[in-house]
Protein backbone atom coordinates (compact mmCIF):
# COMPACT_ATOMS: atom_id res chain seq x y z
CA UNK A 1 0.00 0.00 0.00
CA UNK A 2 1.19 3.42 -0.49
CA UNK A 3 1.98 5.60 2.26
CA UNK A 4 0.46 9.07 2.68
CA UNK A 5 1.03 11.63 5.28
CA UNK A 6 -1.18 13.32 7.98
CA UNK A 7 -0.28 16.54 9.77
CA UNK A 8 0.70 15.71 13.05
CA UNK A 9 1.37 17.85 16.28
CA UNK A 10 4.25 20.69 16.30
CA UNK A 11 6.78 22.23 14.37
CA UNK A 12 10.10 21.28 13.33
CA UNK A 13 13.13 23.44 13.65
CA UNK A 14 12.76 24.47 9.71
CA UNK A 15 8.69 25.36 10.67
CA UNK A 16 7.14 22.67 8.67
CA UNK A 17 4.53 21.16 10.52
CA UNK A 18 5.74 17.40 11.68
CA UNK A 19 4.37 14.87 9.85
CA UNK A 20 3.45 11.32 11.40
CA UNK A 21 3.20 8.42 8.85
CA UNK A 22 -0.10 6.83 8.20
CA UNK A 23 -1.47 4.56 5.15
CA UNK A 24 -4.28 5.31 2.48
CA UNK A 25 -6.38 3.30 5.07
CA UNK A 26 -6.27 6.71 6.94
CA UNK A 27 -8.83 8.26 4.49
CA UNK A 28 -6.51 9.97 1.71
CA UNK A 29 -7.36 9.38 -1.93
CA UNK A 30 -6.55 5.76 -2.96
CA UNK A 31 -2.81 5.95 -5.60
CA UNK A 32 -3.16 3.71 -8.58
CA UNK A 33 -1.16 0.12 -7.96
CA UNK A 34 -2.30 0.11 -4.45
CA UNK A 35 -5.37 -2.02 -5.06
CA UNK A 36 -7.42 1.08 -4.42
CA UNK A 37 -9.90 3.16 -6.80
CA UNK A 38 -7.56 6.57 -7.45
CA UNK A 39 -11.50 8.52 -8.17
CA UNK A 40 -12.74 7.57 -4.80
CA UNK A 41 -12.23 9.31 -1.09
CA UNK A 42 -14.32 8.91 2.01
CA UNK A 43 -16.46 11.85 2.50
CA UNK A 44 -14.15 12.71 5.52
CA UNK A 45 -11.16 12.93 3.15
CA UNK A 46 -13.01 14.78 0.35
CA UNK A 47 -14.97 17.83 3.05
CA UNK A 48 -11.48 18.36 4.67
CA UNK A 49 -10.03 18.51 0.82
CA UNK A 50 -12.60 21.47 0.84
CA UNK A 51 -12.11 22.81 3.92
CA UNK A 52 -8.53 23.19 2.85
CA UNK A 53 -9.40 24.48 -0.16
CA UNK A 54 -11.41 27.54 1.29
CA UNK A 55 -8.76 28.41 3.40
CA UNK A 56 -6.41 29.11 0.66
CA UNK A 57 -5.36 32.54 0.13
CA UNK A 58 -5.55 33.76 -3.34
CA UNK A 59 -3.29 35.53 -5.04
CA UNK A 60 -2.14 36.19 -9.03
CA UNK A 61 0.81 33.82 -9.74
CA UNK A 62 3.29 35.04 -12.18
CA UNK A 63 3.85 32.27 -14.74
CA UNK A 64 7.62 32.20 -14.41
CA UNK A 65 9.55 34.17 -11.94
CA UNK A 66 13.48 34.84 -13.59
CA UNK A 67 15.02 34.85 -9.84
CA UNK A 68 14.17 31.14 -9.66
CA UNK A 69 16.84 28.36 -9.40
CA UNK A 70 16.28 25.09 -8.75
CA UNK A 71 19.40 25.18 -6.27
CA UNK A 72 17.54 27.70 -4.05
CA UNK A 73 15.39 24.40 -2.81
CA UNK A 74 18.90 22.67 -2.03
CA UNK A 75 20.75 19.61 -3.54
CA UNK A 76 17.77 17.59 -5.56
CA UNK A 77 16.82 14.81 -3.32
CA UNK A 78 18.76 15.52 0.30
CA UNK A 79 18.60 13.31 2.80
CA UNK A 80 19.05 16.58 4.99
CA UNK A 81 15.64 17.94 5.21
CA UNK A 82 14.52 18.02 8.35
CA UNK A 83 10.69 17.41 9.89
CA UNK A 84 9.78 15.01 6.70
CA UNK A 85 9.46 11.81 6.42
CA UNK A 86 11.98 9.74 5.09
CA UNK A 87 14.90 12.39 5.93
CA UNK A 88 17.76 10.93 7.54
CA UNK A 89 17.28 7.79 6.88
CA UNK A 90 20.46 7.17 4.93
CA UNK A 91 18.53 7.09 1.72
CA UNK A 92 18.07 9.70 -1.05
CA UNK A 93 14.79 10.64 -1.65
CA UNK A 94 13.82 9.45 -5.30
CA UNK A 95 14.57 6.11 -3.89
CA UNK A 96 12.92 6.71 -1.01
CA UNK A 97 9.55 7.17 -3.17
CA UNK A 98 10.27 4.86 -5.80
CA UNK A 99 10.43 2.65 -3.18
CA UNK A 100 6.76 3.58 -1.70
CA UNK A 101 4.99 3.98 -4.26
CA UNK A 102 6.36 0.92 -6.26
CA UNK A 103 3.67 -1.89 -6.46
CA UNK A 104 3.55 -3.89 -3.48
CA UNK A 105 6.27 -6.86 -3.16
CA UNK A 106 8.04 -5.88 -6.68
CA UNK A 107 11.14 -3.96 -5.65
CA UNK A 108 14.72 -4.95 -6.15
CA UNK A 109 17.59 -3.23 -4.47
CA UNK A 110 21.19 -3.37 -5.06
CA UNK A 111 23.37 -5.40 -2.58
CA UNK A 112 25.44 -3.49 -0.23
CA UNK A 113 23.27 -0.42 -0.06
CA UNK A 114 20.87 -1.07 2.99
CA UNK A 115 17.82 -1.68 1.14
CA UNK A 116 18.03 2.01 -0.18
CA UNK A 117 19.09 1.68 -3.82
CA UNK A 118 16.39 0.64 -6.06
CA UNK A 119 17.41 -1.36 -9.25
CA UNK A 120 13.98 -2.63 -10.40
CA UNK A 121 10.42 -2.62 -9.80
CA UNK A 122 6.60 -1.91 -11.25
CA UNK A 123 5.18 1.70 -10.96
CA UNK A 124 1.84 2.46 -12.01
CA UNK A 125 1.96 6.58 -13.19
CA UNK A 126 -0.20 8.14 -10.38
CA UNK A 127 -1.04 10.72 -14.01
CA UNK A 128 -1.84 8.29 -16.53
CA UNK A 129 -2.73 4.65 -14.86
CA UNK A 130 0.01 2.88 -17.11
CA UNK A 131 2.10 0.30 -15.69
CA UNK A 132 5.97 0.76 -15.81
CA UNK A 133 8.99 -1.60 -14.96
CA UNK A 134 11.61 0.13 -16.28
CA UNK A 135 12.69 2.61 -13.54
CA UNK A 136 14.48 4.99 -16.37
CA UNK A 137 10.37 5.66 -17.11
CA UNK A 138 9.58 7.16 -14.09
CA UNK A 139 10.22 10.40 -12.55
CA UNK A 140 9.58 11.83 -9.20
CA UNK A 141 7.16 14.95 -9.17
CA UNK A 142 6.38 17.70 -7.28
CA UNK A 143 2.98 17.41 -7.38
CA UNK A 144 3.23 21.71 -6.06
CA UNK A 145 5.94 23.08 -8.81
CA UNK A 146 9.01 24.04 -6.81
CA UNK A 147 8.99 26.95 -9.35
CA UNK A 148 5.55 28.27 -8.93
CA UNK A 149 6.00 27.87 -4.84
CA UNK A 150 8.76 30.16 -5.41
CA UNK A 151 6.57 32.12 -7.04
CA UNK A 152 4.26 32.01 -4.75
CA UNK A 153 6.41 33.03 -1.60
CA UNK A 154 8.87 30.60 -1.25
CA UNK A 155 11.68 32.78 -2.19
CA UNK A 156 10.98 34.41 1.38
CA UNK A 157 11.51 31.11 3.39
CA UNK A 158 14.50 30.14 5.14
CA UNK A 159 16.63 27.97 3.29
CA UNK A 160 15.95 24.92 5.43
CA UNK A 161 12.48 24.93 4.91
CA UNK A 162 12.73 24.90 1.01
CA UNK A 163 14.68 22.35 1.23
CA UNK A 164 12.45 20.41 3.15
CA UNK A 165 9.32 21.10 0.89
CA UNK A 166 11.50 19.95 -2.19
CA UNK A 167 11.98 16.34 -0.08
CA UNK A 168 8.73 16.37 1.50
CA UNK A 169 6.87 12.83 0.33
CA UNK A 170 3.51 14.60 1.17
CA UNK A 171 4.32 16.78 -2.18
CA UNK A 172 6.09 13.91 -4.16
CA UNK A 173 4.78 11.36 -6.70
CA UNK A 174 6.37 8.11 -8.65
CA UNK A 175 4.94 9.02 -12.10
CA UNK A 176 5.44 8.58 -15.77
CA UNK A 177 8.63 10.73 -17.40
CA UNK A 178 5.84 11.94 -20.56
CA UNK A 179 3.15 13.51 -18.18
CA UNK A 180 5.81 14.91 -15.72
CA UNK A 181 7.03 16.86 -18.06
CA UNK A 182 4.15 18.31 -19.41
CA UNK A 183 3.39 19.37 -16.32
CA UNK A 184 6.05 21.01 -15.38
CA UNK A 185 5.86 24.12 -13.52
CA UNK A 186 2.13 24.28 -14.16
CA UNK A 187 -0.64 24.74 -11.91
CA UNK A 188 -4.00 23.28 -11.55
CA UNK A 189 -5.67 25.58 -13.90
CA UNK A 190 -2.91 24.83 -16.84
CA UNK A 191 -2.46 21.25 -16.06
CA UNK A 192 -4.47 18.02 -15.39
CA UNK A 193 -3.75 14.15 -15.18
CA UNK A 194 -6.11 11.94 -16.73
CA UNK A 195 -9.40 12.45 -15.74
CA UNK A 196 -9.90 8.71 -13.47
CA UNK A 197 -6.74 10.47 -11.32
CA UNK A 198 -7.54 14.47 -10.83
CA UNK A 199 -9.40 13.58 -8.05
CA UNK A 200 -6.23 12.34 -6.09
CA UNK A 201 -4.13 15.08 -7.54
CA UNK A 202 -6.47 17.79 -5.90
CA UNK A 203 -6.66 16.57 -3.08
CA UNK A 204 -2.66 16.10 -2.74
CA UNK A 205 -2.12 19.88 -4.22
CA UNK A 206 -4.96 20.77 -1.73
CA UNK A 207 -3.25 19.11 0.98
CA UNK A 208 0.61 20.21 0.11
CA UNK A 209 -0.80 24.45 -1.06
CA UNK A 210 -2.34 24.79 3.21
CA UNK A 211 0.34 22.53 4.87
CA UNK A 212 2.45 25.27 3.58
CA UNK A 213 0.70 27.97 3.03
CA UNK A 214 1.25 28.91 -0.14
CA UNK A 215 -1.68 30.54 -2.21
CA UNK A 216 -3.13 29.57 -5.19
CA UNK A 217 -4.88 31.88 -8.03
CA UNK A 218 -8.87 32.08 -8.90
CA UNK A 219 -8.12 29.98 -11.92
CA UNK A 220 -6.40 27.60 -9.62
CA UNK A 221 -9.40 27.45 -7.19
CA UNK A 222 -12.32 27.07 -10.11
CA UNK A 223 -10.09 23.89 -11.39
CA UNK A 224 -9.63 21.74 -7.80
CA UNK A 225 -13.13 22.85 -6.85
CA UNK A 226 -14.13 21.26 -10.15
CA UNK A 227 -11.91 18.23 -9.62
CA UNK A 228 -12.65 17.77 -6.20
CA UNK A 229 -16.43 17.51 -7.61
CA UNK A 230 -15.34 14.65 -9.60
CA UNK A 231 -14.43 12.39 -6.39
CA UNK A 232 -16.40 9.38 -5.99
CA UNK A 233 -17.34 8.60 -2.17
Amino acid sequence: MVAVLVVGAGCSETGVPVLEPTTASSGAAAAPGDGGNAGSVKASTLAEARKQLGSLKIKTIPGKDPSYERDAFGDSWSDAAKGVQFGGNGCDTRNDILRRDAVPGTIRTKNGTTGCKVTAGTWVSQYNGARYTNKSKIQIDHIVPLARAWASGAKRWSAARRLAFANDPDNLLAVDGTSNQKKSDKGPSAWRPAKPFQCAYAVRYVRSASKYTLPITSADKTALTSMLDGCKR
